[in-house]
């Protein structure tokens, strides 16, 4: 009876075997291609790139009347025009996808000697975290599983990964937003973001004439929303970024952490003193944890003035062409004491 069992094991094993085998020659490349794109460019150049810069939408977006558009990345690259930059950017990816990149990488020769990251203050909020965006970035991961590449699609068929409805994601971003404390180290009156938010909604704001100015009140609110948190390690992007740096340590690939620019002048006059506070002590923690031998945290939070943010009715890190070079010039800077001997000043 056992040695029937194990016969049938071993010939189910054959018949899998044979089955990823033909997926393998038929489909796989076009459903790779298709559904993760991103994991097959970082495959496809990983030992011919020097430095990666891993990026979202900050990296990419221009100013409909710039007159150059070109991105942050490719900005930065002008300066080491000796050395091969590659960019991979999505929207609205964060560390826990950038950490899946990297580690697709494992296995391949030759590494990057370097890699950007982008690191945006907003990804660590609620609203991110808890994004309904987070769906479709979960299922670009799946095509790229060290499993059995038809054992990865048949998980993705079934949808085995974190696919969460928009109503639950809403409904654990509300109730962050509603049961956890902020904490400052003087008084406040307002003990949660939903607190704070609903006292700005009702009249934060007001016109001259003493009625309610409900354009600078919803702006408000969503500064509130993006910027209200207190960073610490029980956050999940926190854990994704130090799960990014032991990678790049363990591995000996150059870490820099790109802090992108946020719009602290709107924040202050919109807000006050008590949002701006937060985003400059969770920049700190930040620039504290990750400054290491090995890392680089590119501080670019108040590098961009107010008026050279795109968008002058959200909270994004969209930035003309201005901000974009300002940025650039920042990374490349700090790119200079690894390649000295590529840096080319570019203007």
């Amino acid at each position: 009876m056992l040695g029937k069992v194990v016969l049938k094991i071993i010939a189910f094993a054959c018949v899998l075997s044979g089955l990823n085998v033909l997926y393998n020659v038929t489909f796989f490349e076009k459903d790779f291609r298709t559904i993760s794109p991103h994991i097959l460019k970082l495959q496809q150049t990983c030992e011919n790139t020097d430095v990666y810069y891993f990026g979202e939408s900050s990296n990419t977006t221009f100013r409909g009347d710039d007159s150059v558009k070109t991105s942050i990345s490719d900005l930065t690259a002008l300066f080491y025009p000796g050395l091969r930059f590659v960019n991979v950017n999505k929207e609205a990816t964060h560390a826990g996808i950038y950490r899946f990149w990297l580690r697709s990488l494992q296995g391949h020769d030759t590494l990057p000697k370097a890699v950007v990251i982008t690191l945006n203050l907003r990804s660590f909020d609620a609203a991110w975290r808890h994004s309904k965006l987070e769906t479709p970035l979960q299922e670009s991961l799946v095509m790229g599983s060290p499993l059995p590449n038809l054992v990865n699609r048949f998980l993705l068929s079934l949808q085995a990964f974190d696919n969460k409805t928009e109503k639950q994601r809403e409904e654990e971003m509300l109730n962050e937003w509603k049961t956890t404390l902020l904490k400052f180290p003087f008084g406040f009156k307002y003990k949660t973001v939903r607190e704070w938010d609903d006292a700005m909604a009702n009249g934060g704001h007001k016109k001259p004439d003493g009625s309610w100015d409900n354009e600078k009140s919803v702006l408000a609110c969503h500064y509130i929303k993006g910027y209200a948190f207190n960073l610490d390690t029980n956050n999940r992007r926190v854990r994704d970024f130090d799960d990014i740096s032991k990678w790049c340590e363990a591995h000996h690939v150059k870490l820099y952490l790109n802090l992108m620019a946020e719009n602290l002048q709107y924040a202050d006059s919109l807000v006050g003193k008590e949002l701006v506070f937060l985003m400059r002590q969770n920049r700190d923690f930040l620039v504290k944890r990750y400054t290491t031998k090995n890392c680089v945290v590119i501080d670019n939070l108040e590098a961009v003035p107010g008026h050279d943010f795109i968008d002058q009715n959200w909270t994004t890190e969209h930035y003309g062409f201005r901000g974009r070079m300002t940025i650039a010039a920042k990374v490349a800077e700090a790119l200079k004491k690894q390649f000295i001997n590529e840096y080319k000043k570019a203007y």
